[in-house]
């Protein structure tokens, strides 16, 4: 099995309690890290390319919490990195395993045809089929967008890739994880999934989930539509590719 990292704010004593129980239970060993406060690192907003952020989101310029977010995520992947690890699992902390998660992730390294493979995603994001997993699961490639960075594997060619791909940062971390056909890695996903979330993630504990600030004016719209557009054209046409012209591997 790989090594497990979960991401968890000291504050957070209480959503860490729930999720070590879970694990436990679980028999999943973890290494817990630290994650980022965003409000509290210096010039936060040097790490940000103000110009492709501006156009890539309906907000001008990103909150603290998502700079923190990314942050935390690029400080798993250093981490894993420093080990000799052929990859890793990634989750945050409102998440919880369901029953086959183990044999999941078992098949899952049998083989290297992938680099991130995403654990939970929100929306149904068309998969295609790529191999079978255990039991009902099969990795699948998706056509269409999926969100979330709450769960997901990473090998170290999509870690080295993705500490490059993401700075300066210019979008949201779990958007930022998915542009294959940027960085050219192979994101999949998993049908039926894993991972699920747990109650706890109704909740943001880093100012991640507030609606204020954002630009609703006709052209920033205008140029959001149009750059959304473009890139899920992108990522259709590359899933097609990656799953109806690479030969699948079942």
């Amino acid at each position: 099995m790989p090594p497990l990292y979960v991401i968890n704010l000291d504050r957070d004593k209480e959503r860490m309690a729930t999720l070590e129980a879970h694990l436990r239970a679980r028999g999943v060993d973890y290494i817990r890290v630290s994650a980022v406060l965003g409000k509290e690192v210096p010039d936060w907003e040097k790490l940000v390319d103000p110009q492709l952020y501006a156009i890539r989101n309906r907000r001008p310029t990103p909150r603290a919490g998502e700079i923190g977010c990314t942050l935390s995520h690029l400080k798993v992947l250093e981490l894993f990195l420093q080990t000799n690890e052929p990859w890793c699992v990634v989750l945050e902390d409102d998440v919880e395993l369901l029953p086959d998660y183990a044999e999941v992730l078992r098949a899952l390294g049998e083989k290297d045809d992938w680099d991130l493979v995403k654990l939970f995603c929100f929306h149904a994001g068309m998969p295609v089929r790529k191999r079978r997993l255990a039991g009902a699961h099969h990795l699948v490639v998706h056509l269409t967008r999926t969100t979330s960075s709450a769960a997901y594997a990473v090998n170290r060619r999509g870690a080295e890739t993705l500490l490059k791909a993401m700075r300066p940062i210019t979008e949201q971390v779990d958007h930022a994880l998915d542009r294959p056909w940027e960085t050219g890695l192979r994101i999949r996903g998993i049908r039926p999934m894993p991972v699920t979330l747990s109650a706890d993630a109704l909740i943001s504990t880093i100012g991640y989930a507030d609606k204020e600030g954002r630009d609703n004016s006709p052209l920033r719209l205008l140029r959001l539509l149009g750059f959304r557009t473009h890139k899920e054209t992108r990522r259709f046409f590359h899933g097609i590719a990656e799953g109806f012209l690479r030969k699948p591997t079942d």
